[in-house]
């Protein structure tokens, strides 16, 4: 069994969302129906979340499993081959089971796109047609106020009843102008229903002058569903970029991972100095071991060179031994992919 997961482009104006909507008007039953013509049966795909009607994609990351011996280059010609101009399959790679597209996310990248000039009608599905100057300096200073940590019921739609815990870090905010054309950028590990286009539309009245930094603060500290009601247009909206965090191990009882915001670090460690590391594919480096829904830090798995490759457990917490017991031959066998691209390298 192969897995390939797939970066897809689309516009989506024509479409009711990412979701299947049991109507042939969502862009997953685009794909699916294009995957059942190829396969023969259904196969049904797995996205990074999903997205609203009218919003747009660059860089949207779906996976399917499948038993033919096809390559993900001739996957990507023949998904592409098939499918409708306005949905393209970017890339496609082929992965192995410790990847999952929706649970392996380390954070997403939305743009907010804002035109000011005359309507256009070429961006017009790209972006918020809006004639009117808008203080970027003042957008900039308010959205200071929505990076970071905070609850953020009162900027999404999601009821109370759907996600109790509304709270959700926001790891940057950028805001950009080329021309009459002006880009926000909003990135962070997940966002809530309309949490995007609604933080945007705060930071577009703050623009407008409507808004100042201590409003936005004080809609955020109401925690309340009606403190802030402007949902800005999905046409605005691209999902532009999705990362992954770096998985060493993984079954059901636990995963040995990269780690992210909220984990606890070994002493002296720095959370981008361990990101750092393991892109660089460099030792000595350190993974976090968790359980495989409750995440919280139960041990740490130590790489450095010694006489080859050794590996270290570090156990933080009860649970540890279990879960790297469980994950042994997988590590073993991590260890020597590891330790024969050492030798190649020399």
């Amino acid at each position: 069994m192969k897995r390939i997961a797939c970066i897809v482009a689309y516009d989506g104006s024509a479409y009711e969302g990412w979701q299947s909507q049991l109507r042939m008007t969502s862009v997953q039953e685009q794909i699916e129906a294009v995957l059942e013509k190829i396969e023969g049966h259904r196969i049904p795909i797995t996205a990074s979340g999903r997205t609203d009607a009218g919003v747009n994609a660059s860089g949207q990351v779906f996976m399917f499993d499948t038993e033919r011996d096809m390559s993900a280059y001739k996957w990507k010609g023949a998904l592409n081959g098939l499918l409708p101009r306005d949905i393209h399959i970017v890339q496609a790679e082929e992965k192995d089971e410790r990847f999952h597209a929706r649970y392996n996310v380390k954070r997403k990248t939305y743009l907010y796109r804002i035109h000011t000039g005359e309507y256009d009608v070429f961006t017009r599905n790209i972006a918020y047609q809006c004639p009117q100057l808008l203080d970027i300096d003042a957008m900039r200073e308010a959205a200071k106020e929505l990076t970071g940590t905070h609850d953020f019921t009162s900027f999404n739609k999601n009821t109370l009843a759907e996600k109790p815990d509304q709270t959700r870090t926001i790891d940057a905010i950028t805001i950009e102008a080329d021309g009459p054309m002006i880009t926000m950028a909003f990135t962070g590990k997940g966002f809530l229903r309309y949490q995007v286009r609604m933080m945007s539309a705060a930071l577009i009245e703050a623009g407008k002058g409507n808004l100042t930094p201590a409003d936005i603060r004080n809609i955020l500290a109401a925690r309340s569903k009606t403190a802030f009601v402007k949902n800005a247009v999905p046409q605005g909206l691209t999902l532009y970029k999705v990362e992954y965090f770096a998985m060493y191990a993984l079954n059901e009882t636990g995963m040995i991972r990269e780690f992210l915001p909220g984990d606890v670090l070994p002493e002296g460690m720095t959370l981008a100095e361990t990101e750092q590391r393991i892109k660089a594919h460099a030792f000595p480096r350190w993974y976090v071991i968790t359980g495989r829904h409750d995440q919280t830090t139960l041990g740490w798995l130590f790489l450095r060179q010694k006489d080859g490759i050794q590996a270290d457990v570090i156990p933080y917490r009860e649970g540890c031994e279990e879960v790297v017991k469980s994950l042994q031959d997988q590590i073993a066998q991590q260890l020597d992919r590891e330790r024969k691209e050492l030798s190649e390298n020399g």
